[in-house]
């Protein structure tokens, strides 16, 4: 049997929570670090969460034990991509370029996870990929 190596992708809604110490979020982190999971935010994320006012403090106190994963031209490419395709069949009008950078960021590390607070949307831009939607 090989070690499969996974890496866990928080998006906003659970960066927001674990910063708020959310305890479903909190036990989820601890669980995936002692099975030796990668977990990472990507760079968009902290984008979509931070604001510029003191509550960006817990925010920044999760970025201190949580690598952030930068948005290159490959993750980019990629989730136009997905975004192109997810947004030609869905109903509801919704920009997912956020979602989708975050789904594109899995698929470079698949197999991985994703913990989201919109599985719907997520498991649609990342189809059949070996990404695992973890809903909170």
């Amino acid at each position: 049997m090989s070690d499969v190596f996974r890496t866990v992708i928080l998006d906003s809604e659970a960066l927001s929570q674990l910063a708020n110490q959310s305890s479903r979020i909190v036990e989820r982190i601890e669980a995936a670090r002692r099975l030796d999971y990668r977990v990472i935010i990507p760079g968009v994320v902290v984008a979509e969460v931070m604001n510029g006012t003191t509550k960006d403090a817990l925010i920044w106190r999760v970025l201190k034990r949580v690598p952030v994963e930068p948005t290159d031209t490959k993750i980019a490419a990629t989730a136009g991509g997905l975004r192109y395709r997810a947004e030609s069949t869905r109903h509801k009008k919704r920009d997912l370029t956020v979602d989708s950078i975050v789904a594109a960021t899995a698929l470079k590390f698949e197999p991985a996870v994703i913990v989201t607070a919109d599985k719907a949307d997520m498991s649609l831009l990342v189809g059949s990929h070996d990404v695992i939607v973890d809903g909170i």
